[in-house]
């Protein structure tokens, strides 16, 4: 199962550029965007890694991947799109911050959401 940080990657990505393909069962979610955003690709693909089936693939100017067939999209894209309030209540911060960075109104920083080593961790 996504843990927390996962599931909030995924809700803010649907209600940006993500969608979810496949027939029930077989449902799987897929991340692209502009080559210019591989790095944010890239971010996503990391954090979604064990819900990935391979690294992102340029595609021309897009870059992109999906993730394997798992429950959790059979269930999101009965919300999807006309539950949209819904996925709006269930997002946190970091949600917020992913769909805000697909729609292009802000930059996410990925070292703020990755956790402090050394001195300053404690």
């Amino acid at each position: 199962m996504p843990d927390p940080a996962q599931v909030q990657i995924i809700l803010g990505s649907l209600l940006g550029g993500a969608r979810i393909e496949g027939r029930g069962g077989e449902r799987r979610l897929r991340v692209d965007a502009a080559v210019e955003r591989a790095g944010y690709v890239l971010w996503k693909y990391e954090r979604l890694a064990a819900l990935s089936d391979r690294a992102p693939i340029a595609h021309g100017e897009r870059i992109g991947f999906c993730t394997i067939a798992h429950p959790l999209f059979d269930d999101l894209a009965a919300l999807f799109p006309v539950r949209r309030r819904a996925i709006l209540r269930l997002l946190t911060p970091l949600g917020l911050a992913v769909w805000l960075t697909d729609v292009g109104r802000l930059e996410l920083r990925p070292e703020v959401f990755v956790p402090l080593a050394g001195p300053l961790a404690a």
